[in-house]
């Protein structure tokens, strides 16, 4: 009978294990849905970003331009669109912005300062040219803001936006993308 004893005790826990660890994967998959969506209609508790849930945050936002780079730091999120088409409106880089921006001062708790480039990328030569570069502050961020960007459409911002927003156009975002420069 004693044998039997520790084979069968090895049986016993390898099968409870194998019954036990797919509830507890299932329960814990469940508490942490049922927590981001509690989050979209309480939106003043929001996210607490951190280098473990980053990548899950900003992959939620509805964002039509890739991400290339993201960056976290002392409460400073540094984010690369990348635009590699020519296709892409002036107005779907402003809602791009517009999401981020939204999301990280009016959908995080932590978030003080972003970082937002937007990077051509060129894929025959390989290359990359920065087109737009914003430094913005949650201090400054403003539902009138947001909406400046909405209604911006295929125009310029207007100086004291891009003031607030401290962006720097280059030159080569004003040859391909700013009309009055163009017309």
């Amino acid at each position: 009978m004693k044998r039997f004893f520790i084979p069968g005790l090895v049986l016993a826990v390898t099968l409870g294990s194998v019954l036990i660890l797919p509830a507890l994967y299932h329960a814990e998959h469940t508490f942490a849905r049922e927590s981001r969506a509690l989050a979209a209609f309480h939106p003043q508790s929001g996210w607490t970003l951190d280098n473990a849930n980053i990548v899950d945050a900003l992959d939620s936002l509805p964002l039509t331009l890739p991400i290339r780079k993201v960056e976290w730091e002392s409460r400073v999120l540094t984010v690369d669109l990348k635009v590699a088409t020519p296709e892409v409106s002036v107005s779907e880089i402003y809602s791009n912005i517009a999401e981020i921006l939204t999301f990280s001062f009016d959908g995080t708790s932590n978030v003080d300062q972003i970082l937002l480039r937007l990077v051509a990328e060129d894929k025959w030569l390989g290359t990359r040219h920065l087109l737009l570069a914003a430094d913005v502050r949650r201090t400054e961020w403003s539902p009138e803001l947001k909406q400046a960007l909405g209604e911006a459409g295929e125009g310029p911002l207007a100086d004291d936006i891009k003031a607030r927003f401290h962006l720097t156009e280059t030159k080569l975002w004003r040859d391909r993308f700013d009309p009055q420069e163009n017309g």
